[in-house]
């Protein structure tokens, strides 16, 4: 190797002393406070309860789940498993030390992530603070995809296979490091092709150096020969081991023939929403980083994915200044990926922010006074670096990380999230051995039952879309909605229990289940989750205990049982909220909307429940012909729909309801002056 090698270790000679580094290696310190930040908090993913149920199935019956157990058997249909390694290891982990097993599972793999990223930035820099920013840079772009899933052993996978390569192929140690490495993935995670694609940039980027050997010494060019004759054994070891797996080449190709189903449906890299051609373009992760621009939900994560492209323009021009056309292929590769979805945003800037550090921290300046004003930014930046960072470390232990994004499903702290895993709604059905089957449970909320749900219920969905037919999916995405009758659907599968995470997704299900009074009844709420029985000869003791009404939910005590800072109080009100305004019950939703916006002011999201609240009742009035009360509701709705413009002018429901509101004003006005008609029947 020569010292013009890009990925030679610097001597020691060559490297700053840490001791004099003492601003970097406050960076370091403050930027690792900031990781361990972003990865302490509950349990949020609506995919983990699948994953740890199909991992117990194994576990149990030495199967691997191939046509999903827990649906109803006419719902489901065979798929290729591809994470059944990584959902063994995370039922091993729950079952040793429960929700505690599966942070310190998911604490590890981002632990070995980061180690990652700090090994290959020091293999050929000269100062910890190109450590603390490409940290910077890769948490703040890839933290939305920090909960536990097989994806989060996809990236850990990735950044071992990375390490090889950037450390040298040299000898069939290293090839075998990248065999073994390589058929753990094709057993976890279908990201496992990244794998191919990262050994393939660098055989090319070799391919590309011993090209522009021509003419040099010998020796040099043995060596070259020698690093493209390696990686390409390297690379053929890969390939074969992703076969290596149960369903052979079916499993190599399984993520190519989803890629190329996404694309042809038109769902990767579209507009973000349900465009209801497919049933999968309603999961936001497949859809381009660049529809999300506008939205409060994952603006630091865009931001800082824009700011990454900057910083990677720049870096791809320095890594080929410095010779680095293998890394300089790596991240562009993974940069159009990017484009694409954005749960593939996290697996680029891991990848390019230590690469494009390596290639800064080569660059050379042209004169002392441009070396003297480096040295002066470099300060500044990492002053800059250690302030943000402590201000986001205080705003996730205290919540305003999150909330300023609306991320119910992260939560400082341990356990799971209970917005996320209605625990107490399923363990509330299993004991009830008077209910029937079939169960069902809305699509987001059916995974993060089944750790906790009887055998002897069955789901319609859950959140295994690979498990099912498309057409099952949009069935249960039309039930929330509203746009498809819930009595054809669930005579047709015999359902004689619903369990419902109240939410926008499901709002009018149990608006109608509500209003079906003949048919189904309300006998469990909490929370987060309402679960309804249908009326039948069994079911009756059972309704006849637990009758339940409007006066039954204690919003007072409600509010008292929140803990936490103000924002995140806020926060669990108004998603508790969601509760008593499905069920159509106001007042109480009035109360933990009206607390919410006390906590925090500018929730423009509690002060559009307010306002929606406030019309219904108003509706009401006007209906039973109190005009007077019906006048004051709405004009307290339209008060409310004004503090949501005032902090979002151009929100489109509130400005459409509060066209509506002034015209039922209008209409109630003039109903009210109109003379009372003469009975004629005396």
């Amino acid at each position: 190797m020569t010292k013009s090698d890009p990925f030679v270790k610097l001597e020691p000679a060559a490297i700053s002393p840490q001791g004099r580094d003492v601003l970097g290696l406050s960076a370091c310190a403050v930027v690792a406070l900031l990781l361990a930040a972003l990865s302490w908090f509950q349990l949020g993913s609506v995919d983990l309860g699948y994953h740890v149920a199909y991992g117990r199935h194994f576990l149990d019956t030495g199967k691997i789940v191939e046509v999903d157990p827990f649906l109803y058997p006419e719902n489901a249909r065979p798929f290729v498993n591809a994470n059944w390694g990584s959902q063994v290891v995370m039922a091993i982990s729950e079952r040793a030390a429960g929700a505690s097993g599966l942070i310190a599972l998911r604490t590890l793999l981002l632990a070995l992530i980061f180690t990652c990223v700090a090994l290959l930035v020091r293999w050929r820099t000269d100062g910890l603070h190109w450590i603390a920013w490409a940290w910077v840079l890769a948490a703040l772009a890839a933290y939305e995809r920090f909960t536990l899933r097989p994806e989060l052993f996809s990236y850990a996978l990735m950044m071992l296979v990375l390490a090889v390569l950037v450390f040298g192929v040299a000898s069939w140690r290293e090839i075998a490091a990248l065999g073994l490495v390589q058929l753990a993935w094709v057993n976890a995670h279908s990201y496992f092709l990244i794998g191919l694609m990262l050994t393939g940039a660098f055989l090319l980027g070799q391919f590309w150096a011993m090209f522009r050997s021509r003419g040099r010494d010998e020796e040099i060019r043995a060596t070259d020969r020698l690093r493209l004759r390696m990686l390409a054994i390297a690379l053929g070891v890969q390939i074969v081991a992703c076969c290596v797996n149960p369903w052979l080449h079916h499993g190599a190709l399984f993520p190519i023939q989803t890629l190329g189903y996404l694309k042809s449906a038109g769902i990767m890299g579209g507009a973000e929403g349900w465009s209801g051609e497919s049933a999968w373009s309603a999961i936001s992760e497949f859809k381009s980083p660049f529809a999300f621009l506008d939205q409060p939900i994952n603006q630091r994560t865009i931001h800082a994915y824009l700011v990454l492209l900057l910083v990677c323009v720049l870096g791809l021009v320095a890594m080929l200044v410095r010779g680095m056309p293998g890394p300089a292929l790596a991240v562009l590769m993974l940069l159009v990926m990017s484009t694409q979805m954005r749960r593939n945003i996290a697996q680029f800037a891991l990848v390019a922010a230590p690469f494009c550090m390596i290639a800064f921290a080569g660059l050379q300046a042209w004169s002392p006074e441009v070396r003297k004003a480096a040295r002066r930014v470099r300060s500044a930046l990492l002053l800059a670096t250690i302030l943000l960072s402590v201000f986001w470390i205080d705003g996730i232990v205290d919540g305003r990380f999150y909330f300023a994004e609306r991320r119910i499903n992260r939560v400082f702290g341990t356990g799971y999230n209970p917005r996320i895993f209605p625990v107490d709604a399923v363990n509330w059905l299993a004991s009830q051995e008077a209910i029937q089957p079939n169960l069902y449970v809305n699509y987001f909320a059916s995974s993060n039952t089944l750790p906790w749900l009887p055998p002897r219920f069955k789901l319609y969905v859950d959140t295994n879309t690979f498990a099912y037919r498309e057409e099952t999916l949009a069935t249960a995405y039309r039930l929330g909605l509203g746009q498809e009758d819930h009595t054809q659907v669930f005579n047709r599968h015999h359902v004689n229990a619903a369990l419902l995470h109240c939410g926008s997704d499901t709002q009018l299900l149990v608006r109608r289940l509500t209003v079906d009074q003949y048919e189904w009844a309300l006998v469990y709420f909490d929370r987060h989750t309402v679960i309804f029985v249908r009326r039948i000869q069994e079911h009756v003791p059972l309704i006849r205990a637990n009758m339940l009404t409007e006066a039954d939910l204690d919003a007072k005590a409600w509010i008292e049982e929140t803990q936490g800072s103000p924002s995140q109080r806020a926060m669990d009100l108004a998603i508790a909220a969601g509760v008593p305004i499905s069920l159509g019950w106001h007042r109480p939703a009035i109360v933990l909307c009206e607390e919410a916006v006390r906590l925090a002011p500018d929730y423009y999201e509690a002060w559009q429940y307010l306002a929606v609240c406030h019309g219904n009742l108003g509706n009401e009035a006007a209906k039973a012909e109190r005009y007077d009360e019906a006048i004051a509701e709405y004009e307290k709705a339209l008060e409310c729909f004004g503090r949501v413009l005032e902090q979002v002018p151009e929100h489109p429901e509130a400005m459409n309801y509060a066209k509506i509101t002034v015209a039922k004003i209008q209409e109630v006005q003039t109903r009210k002056s109109m003379p009372a008609l003469p009975n004629p029947f005396g």
